[in-house]
């Protein structure tokens, strides 16, 4: 499987979401919208419902960094979803979450951020979910360092059997992308190193081409 990339979006604004999703309508199938509490940042994007407000051509995947993200997995589902990504550092319990997607009929994941331990993964709840997404920064800022011991975590989660996709987060660009893939990365979500690009286009076909060259 080649490795894909997934523009996320992290704003505070419908106004800055429209323009992102005009941007990336453009040039890419897919989007990762960026949602966070207070628990998680001190400047929390806008809320799920309005993440959700404007209507879109390209597939969406959400990424709750939110308290209790099962509260949210409905409206996501009835807003045409394609996969919720929930922390499990804010949520009761791992096994319901997942159920609860499944029956709503929408793809499902597990997001872990960088400090909190990979044991914390229920693993029999998480081996069954179609993406693990790990964070290489602390969840909830943009334009971050990337942290290279996300790529042990990477390998542990193969080593472990995980057959779904794993993501990594935070601080992909030029420098970082190949070791991600080489480790086995599945999907780089890709945030300042796009939108902040002069030519979001071509440096989208330049972080796609070195994924195709390795």
């Amino acid at each position: 499987m080649t490795a894909k990339i997934t523009p996320t979006i992290f704003v505070n604004t419908v106004e800055a979401l429209q323009e992102r999703l005009e941007l990336y309508e453009a040039i890419t199938k897919r989007v990762q919208i960026d949602v966070a509490d207070k628990s998680f940042t001190v400047n929390p994007t806008i809320a799920v419902e309005k993440s959700l407000s404007q209507p879109t051509t390209i597939k969406r995947d959400m990424h709750l960094m939110v308290e209790e993200p099962i509260e949210y997995l409905e409206t996501c589902a009835q807003a045409g979803v394609s996969l919720v990504i929930g922390h499990i550092e804010n949520m009761s319990d791992q096994k319901e979450f997942v159920q609860r997607a499944r029956e709503l009929g929408v793809g499902v994941g597990l997001a872990v951020d960088l400090d909190t331990p990979m044991n914390d993964l229920d693993w029999t709840v998480a081996k069954t979910a179609d993406l693990i997404l790990i964070m290489a920064v602390r969840a909830g800022k943009e334009g971050q360092l990337f942290n290279r011991k996300v790529l042990e975590r990477i390998q542990w989660l193969r080593k472990k059997g995980f057959t779904g996709e794993i993501c990594v987060d935070g601080g992909v660009n030029e420098t970082t992308i190949k070791p991600c893939v080489k480790a086995g990365a599945d999907v780089l979500a890709v945030g300042s190193c796009l939108w902040k690009a002069a030519d979001p286009a071509a440096k989208l076909h330049q972080l796609q081409e070195l994924i195709h060259a390795f």
